[in-house]
């Protein structure tokens, strides 16, 4: 598609470019992101190798356009959980599941960026920082309103990053698919177990 014809019908150029995001996720999660050609996402999306370049630059902007859909759509969820109210550990249990459910309902996506991005030095990259604190903040936004509920001298920003780092090594045991159930009612029972040991403990009080 030319640059024109993306201009003159820009729903179906986004509609093209998500087509080949799915794709280029399904070949990623599949053959990882070295081991991927673009022709490789080119024949999963069922287009011509060339056409690719019409969408993206190349296939690090592939990843990085999957990255950051995910963040972008994590961040809103975030901030709607916050704007709807509610207890501290409501907010947790919401994102929580929203990741959990995210890993249930899309494995690949979250396999993609967990194991090709959050894990390797391509999340050292400014843009894909820039993306991740702004859904730090978000979070640790959140603690910050609810100081009444945390025990005297708690950090919000030390806080928000432990909540994080435990979701993430959650959703670890997911992608390894043997550590944890990926049913309905085993991620429920993860996403509960997470937020009351966080808010909790294990110890005896």
């Amino acid at each position: 598609m030319s640059e024109g014809k993306a201009r003159r019908d820009p729903a179906g150029f986004e509609a093209k470019r998500r087509e080949i995001l799915r794709a280029a996720t399904r070949a990623f999660a599949r053959k990882g992101f070295t081991g991927t050609r673009v022709g490789d996402i080119a024949k999963e999306a069922g287009i011509a190798y060339g056409l690719i370049y019409h969408y993206f630059e190349n296939k690090d902007d592939i990843l990085h356009q999957l990255f950051e859909q995910m963040w972008g759509v994590s961040l809103k969820v975030i901030e709607g959980i916050e704007a709807q109210g509610g207890s501290l550990e409501d907010k947790l249990r919401g994102i929580a599941g929203f990741f959990l459910e995210a890993w249930r309902l899309e494995p690949d996506t979250v396999e993609v960026v967990m194991k090709e991005v959050l894990r390797s030095p391509k999340f050292l990259e400014a843009d894909n920082l820039d993306a991740f604190r702004g859904l730090f903040t978000a979070l640790e936004g959140i603690f910050e309103g609810h100081r009444d509920e945390l025990r005297e001298g708690t950090q919000p920003k030390l806080i928000a990053i432990l909540f994080l780092g435990a979701l993430e090594i959650l959703l670890t045991g997911m992608v390894a698919r043997e550590l944890l159930g990926t049913d309905a009612d085993s991620i429920e029972q993860s996403r509960d177990a997470l937020v009351d040991t966080f808010l909790r403990g294990i110890a005896r009080s």
